[in-house]
This record gives C-alpha cells, sequence and structure tokens, in this order.
C-alpha cells in the first residue's frame, strides 16, 4: 500500500510541476502581441492562397475537354494545398496560445 501512495504523490508532484511550468510561457505580454500581429498575417495569407486555388480549381473543373494543362499549373496547385494546409495548422497552434494567454491573464483585461 505505501509504494502505492509513493507513486500516487509523485504523479500529483510531478503533474503540478509540469502546470508551473507551462503556465509560465503564457506570461509575456509582448509574445502574445506577437502571436496577434503572426494571425493576422496568417489570416491574409490563407484567404489569398483560397482565392488563387479557387480560380485555379475553376481553370481544371471546366468542361473544355480540349484544354491542356500545364504541368506549372498543377505543381502550383498542388504546392499551394501543401502550403495551405501548413499556415492553417499554424494558425490553429496561435489561436490555441491566444486562447489559453487570456484565461490565464484574466487580470490583464485582454
Amino acid at each position: 500500500m505505501n509504494i502505492i501512495d509513493i507513486i500516487i504523490s509523485l504523479l500529483c508532484v510531478s503533474g503540478l510541476v509540469y502546470f508551473f511550468f507551462d503556465r509560465l510561457k503564457y506570461r509575456d505580454i509582448n509574445v502574445y502581441y506577437d502571436k496577434l500581429e503572426r494571425l493576422n498575417e496568417l489570416r491574409k495569407k490563407i484567404t489569398a492562397i483560397e482565392n488563387d486555388n479557387l480560380n485555379t480549381e475553376k481553370y481544371f473543373n471546366s468542361n473544355n475537354t480540349n484544354v491542356v494543362y500545364d504541368d506549372e499549373n498543377t505543381d502550383n496547385f498542388i504546392i499551394c494545398k501543401d502550403k495551405l494546409s501548413c499556415l492553417i495548422k499554424e494558425k490553429r497552434d496561435i489561436e490555441l496560445f491566444i486562447k489559453n494567454f487570456r484565461m490565464y491573464n484574466k487580470k490583464l483585461g485582454i
């Protein structure tokens, strides 16, 4: 029974230490503002890429069967899709950081 109590107490202490160090990264207000700026840049880039992809998809989905597609256009389309998925992932990470920052710093009025 003593071994189980020691293991449980060690898990609790390690959880508290992890929580303390995890919360430290949400203390710097300058990082918060940098993340907000990066989020706005990402939103602009994502909308620009989505608009380009929309035009490219219309080009590919045309009903004209005599159209010969350039390899450059298809490669550009694939690269934009890959880039878009990376940007969306980074946007989600930044949004999560901002959400946690606001949760931990309610006193700042952000």
